[in-house]
Protein backbone atom coordinates (compact mmCIF):
# COMPACT_ATOMS: atom_id res chain seq x y z
CA UNK A 1 0.00 0.00 0.00
CA UNK A 2 1.37 3.43 -0.63
CA UNK A 3 1.12 6.55 1.26
CA UNK A 4 -0.98 9.56 -0.74
CA UNK A 5 1.42 12.56 -1.66
CA UNK A 6 0.86 15.59 -0.40
CA UNK A 7 2.33 18.86 -1.92
CA UNK A 8 3.39 21.46 0.76
CA UNK A 9 4.77 24.89 0.97
CA UNK A 10 8.81 24.21 1.00
CA UNK A 11 8.58 27.54 3.97
CA UNK A 12 6.03 24.98 5.98
CA UNK A 13 8.80 22.62 5.82
CA UNK A 14 11.16 24.69 7.16
CA UNK A 15 13.02 25.73 4.19
CA UNK A 16 14.34 29.06 4.31
CA UNK A 17 12.76 30.77 0.97
CA UNK A 18 10.26 33.43 2.20
CA UNK A 19 10.79 36.29 0.59
CA UNK A 20 12.83 37.77 3.72
CA UNK A 21 14.69 34.91 3.80
CA UNK A 22 13.38 32.91 6.14
CA UNK A 23 10.50 30.24 7.00
CA UNK A 24 6.98 29.52 8.29
CA UNK A 25 7.90 25.86 9.53
CA UNK A 26 4.92 24.08 11.46
CA UNK A 27 4.43 20.94 13.19
CA UNK A 28 4.63 18.24 11.03
CA UNK A 29 4.58 14.96 12.99
CA UNK A 30 0.76 14.42 12.21
CA UNK A 31 0.92 15.06 8.44
CA UNK A 32 4.53 12.85 8.37
CA UNK A 33 1.74 9.99 9.79
CA UNK A 34 -0.23 10.25 6.78
CA UNK A 35 1.61 11.76 4.15
CA UNK A 36 4.45 11.47 2.03
CA UNK A 37 5.40 15.43 2.01
CA UNK A 38 6.37 16.89 -1.64
CA UNK A 39 7.88 20.63 -1.04
CA UNK A 40 7.97 23.13 -3.38
CA UNK A 41 8.07 27.05 -3.71
CA UNK A 42 6.38 28.52 -7.09
CA UNK A 43 8.48 31.54 -6.19
CA UNK A 44 11.38 30.38 -6.04
CA UNK A 45 10.53 27.97 -9.02
CA UNK A 46 9.59 30.90 -11.21
CA UNK A 47 12.78 32.26 -10.92
CA UNK A 48 12.57 34.75 -8.00
CA UNK A 49 15.59 35.00 -5.56
CA UNK A 50 16.06 34.36 -2.03
CA UNK A 51 15.13 36.88 -0.18
CA UNK A 52 13.79 38.89 -2.20
CA UNK A 53 10.84 42.14 -2.10
CA UNK A 54 7.84 41.44 -1.16
CA UNK A 55 4.90 40.96 -3.67
CA UNK A 56 1.29 41.48 -4.37
CA UNK A 57 -1.21 40.97 -6.57
CA UNK A 58 -2.41 44.22 -7.57
CA UNK A 59 -5.22 42.68 -10.43
CA UNK A 60 -6.56 39.69 -10.89
CA UNK A 61 -8.33 41.25 -14.25
CA UNK A 62 -5.64 41.26 -15.92
CA UNK A 63 -3.41 39.31 -13.65
CA UNK A 64 -0.55 41.52 -12.45
CA UNK A 65 2.08 40.97 -9.73
CA UNK A 66 4.09 43.81 -8.87
CA UNK A 67 7.23 43.88 -5.96
CA UNK A 68 7.39 46.91 -3.63
CA UNK A 69 9.80 48.70 -5.59
CA UNK A 70 7.22 48.68 -8.52
CA UNK A 71 8.61 45.98 -10.31
CA UNK A 72 6.22 43.62 -12.34
CA UNK A 73 7.16 40.06 -11.41
CA UNK A 74 3.84 38.49 -13.06
CA UNK A 75 5.56 36.42 -14.92
CA UNK A 76 7.56 34.58 -12.95
CA UNK A 77 4.45 33.82 -11.00
CA UNK A 78 2.70 32.19 -13.91
CA UNK A 79 6.14 30.36 -14.61
CA UNK A 80 6.26 28.93 -10.63
CA UNK A 81 2.19 27.95 -10.66
CA UNK A 82 2.82 26.38 -13.90
CA UNK A 83 5.45 24.05 -12.49
CA UNK A 84 3.93 23.23 -9.72
CA UNK A 85 0.80 22.15 -11.92
CA UNK A 86 3.21 19.83 -13.92
CA UNK A 87 4.44 18.50 -10.87
CA UNK A 88 1.50 17.36 -9.15
CA UNK A 89 0.45 16.39 -12.55
CA UNK A 90 3.67 14.05 -12.55
CA UNK A 91 3.31 12.49 -8.75
CA UNK A 92 -0.08 12.18 -8.66
CA UNK A 93 -0.54 14.72 -6.37
CA UNK A 94 -4.28 16.13 -5.44
CA UNK A 95 -4.12 17.73 -2.09
CA UNK A 96 -1.43 20.83 -1.26
CA UNK A 97 -1.16 22.14 2.36
CA UNK A 98 0.30 25.91 1.04
CA UNK A 99 0.95 28.92 2.60
CA UNK A 100 -2.08 31.71 4.08
CA UNK A 101 -1.61 34.98 2.65
CA UNK A 102 1.26 33.77 0.22
CA UNK A 103 0.46 35.73 -3.15
CA UNK A 104 1.15 32.15 -5.18
CA UNK A 105 -0.01 30.41 -2.61
CA UNK A 106 -2.79 31.47 -0.58
CA UNK A 107 -6.23 30.11 -0.28
CA UNK A 108 -8.65 32.77 1.16
CA UNK A 109 -6.97 35.52 1.70
CA UNK A 110 -3.87 38.01 -0.10
CA UNK A 111 -2.52 41.55 0.23
CA UNK A 112 -4.73 44.05 -1.77
CA UNK A 113 -1.81 45.14 -3.41
CA UNK A 114 -1.41 48.60 -1.36
CA UNK A 115 1.93 47.07 0.42
CA UNK A 116 -0.16 48.04 3.90
CA UNK A 117 -0.60 44.63 4.47
CA UNK A 118 -4.40 44.95 4.31
CA UNK A 119 -6.10 41.75 3.33
CA UNK A 120 -9.01 41.07 1.31
CA UNK A 121 -10.60 37.55 -0.24
CA UNK A 122 -8.68 35.99 -2.75
CA UNK A 123 -6.40 33.10 -3.59
CA UNK A 124 -2.40 33.14 -4.54
CA UNK A 125 -1.73 32.26 -8.21
CA UNK A 126 0.01 28.94 -7.66
CA UNK A 127 -3.85 27.86 -5.82
CA UNK A 128 -6.16 29.07 -8.65
CA UNK A 129 -3.60 27.14 -11.04
CA UNK A 130 -4.04 23.65 -9.23
CA UNK A 131 -7.64 24.31 -8.16
CA UNK A 132 -8.15 24.31 -11.90
CA UNK A 133 -7.34 20.72 -12.26
CA UNK A 134 -8.96 19.45 -9.37
CA UNK A 135 -6.47 20.08 -6.62
CA UNK A 136 -8.18 20.39 -3.63
CA UNK A 137 -5.75 23.16 -1.39
CA UNK A 138 -5.56 24.13 2.06
CA UNK A 139 -3.38 26.31 4.28
CA UNK A 140 -1.76 25.80 7.52
CA UNK A 141 -4.65 27.36 9.39
CA UNK A 142 -7.06 24.62 8.46
CA UNK A 143 -6.21 21.76 10.10
CA UNK A 144 -7.32 19.66 7.38
CA UNK A 145 -5.49 16.26 8.04
CA UNK A 146 -7.44 16.03 11.57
Amino acid sequence: MSIEKLLISSCLMGENVKYNGKNNLIDLAQLREQYELIPFCPEVAGGLPTPRLPSEIVSFTPLKLINNKGKDVTHNFIIGAKKTVNLVKKEGITKALLKANSPSCSSAFVYDGSFERQLVKGKGITTLFLREIGVEVFDENSNFWL
